[in-house]
């Protein structure tokens, strides 16, 4: 997608082996697509507070990176006004790991279709992430974070800006998550109050989120509120309103299952797929968690890539575990259509990417290119012999 500036990929509790091994990989094979790509080795903060958390590694794994490679509190106090002003006017974004771009993101959405967010603030007056307007994709968890044990959360900081945040705010500026963007200087700030949080919102919401709980009470607590976009990202297709699905909606019947990296396809679409659902059609089906964990090698076939048609065919799912297996479940009209764009979409870019590790890593000869693998033992709705077929990890 022609992705401007720096794209670092952090990985945190290494080995010394892994290490040594993704350190090699990255500098055999992945920096052949970039100079800007670069892996960050953080220390393992899943026992930073005791409890065994390994979602600590987000925002302490981002402190480390902006400590050590970005090296921002070094520059800002380096008496360098250059070096300072470079530290603090940064971009920095977020990205989660199972996220992936579907067009260029940057700080300055003054002349795209970005869907943004109502709120009582009213939108931005000026439509670009810069000093004191950080953004975010909007998240269906509304006010959650203000609802866990605040008297505990904040026991250290009783004057906490974070205590008075209105209620529309809670509902419409601070409900954010990945893409988070920000500038530096800001994202310094949010990050700093996020490690210091985030450990005592676990200890009184040990749920799935905590650690976003934690950098939207963050964010509050310096005083931050988001610009929160609905079109940062898609992921559950089911979801009525809050993400970038009004786009897909928008497409003609033709391009859903188009792959295409023009600047006129690409300016149609959300910026990115959170691919952390499972999606489904017919028999067609993508899901992170039943990917063979050799997918990236030589021997490992591509996965079968379905006909553009799948959405006039099919207005059920069968799950590749369904209990029992086979069970034919339908689905409305609309969801089809977000269930075909995503499979269609993730299958592509998965073959695109595993065909680029092929082509520059295997030997003349070796690599297997043929679009065969499917989730199930086939594709016929009827025929359901063999039953669940398993994952390979």
């Amino acid at each position: 997608v022609r992705q401007p500036g720096h794209v670092v990929r952090i990985a945190s509790g290494c080995t010394p082996q892994q290490q040594e091994e993704l350190t090699a990989f990255h500098e055999s094979t992945v920096s052949k697509l970039s100079p800007d790509f670069h892996v960050h080795f953080t220390p393992d903060f899943t026992n930073v507070s005791g409890d065994n958390y390994k979602y600590y590694n987000k925002p302490f794994g981002v402190r480390h990176w902006l400590e050590h490679w970005l090296r921002y509190e070094e520059k800002v106090r380096s008496g360098d006004d250059a070096e300072r002003t470079e530290a603090e006017d940064s971009i920095v974004m977020i990205l989660d790991p199972d996220m992936a771009l579907m067009r260029p993101l940057t700080y300055d959405f003054t002349d795209s279709n970005v869907l943004i967010h109502k709120s009582k603030r009213g939108p931005p007056k000026v439509k670009k992430v810069m000093h004191g307007q950080p953004w975010a994709s909007l998240y269906a968890f509304g006010d959650g974070p203000f609802r866990v044990d605040q008297n505990y959360v904040f026991a250290n900081r009783t004057d906490s800006p974070a205590l008075s945040v209105t209620d529309d705010d809670k509902h419409n500026s601070f409900p954010g998550g990945p893409p988070y963007m920000a500038t530096g200087k800001d994202m310094w700030a949010i990050v700093n109050a996020w490690c210091e949080l985030v450990p005592r919102v676990h200890h009184v919401y040990e749920h799935l989120l905590g650690e976003m709980y934690g950098w939207s009470l963050g964010a509050a607590h310096v005083g931050l509120p988001h610009v929160l976009s609905e079109s940062f990202m898609i992921s559950a297709t089911q979801i009525s309103e809050g993400e970038g699905w009004p786009l897909i909606d928008a497409l003609d019947d033709d391009d859903v299952c188009l792959y295409s990296t023009t600047k006129e396809n690409e300016d149609k679409l959300p910026y990115t797929m959170h691919y952390c659902q499972n999606y489904w059609l017919g028999k067609w089906f993508i899901g992170k968690y039943r990917l063979d964990s050799n997918f990236l090698s030589c021997d490992a076939p591509l996965l079968m890539e379905p006909p553009h048609d799948i959405g006039k065919k099919y207005d059920f799912f069968i799950k590749p575990g369904g209990v029992p297996y086979g069970r034919k479940e339908k689905m409305q009209p609309k969801i089809v259509k977000r269930e075909q764009f995503m499979i269609c979409q993730m299958i592509a870019r998965l073959n695109d990417a595993a065909t680029w590790f092929k082509d520059n890593t295997c030997d003349e000869g070796t690599a297997n290119y043929e679009k065969s693998f499917i989730f199930h033992h086939n594709l016929d709705p009827d025929n359901n012999e063999g039953g669940e077929k398993k994952a390979k990890w």
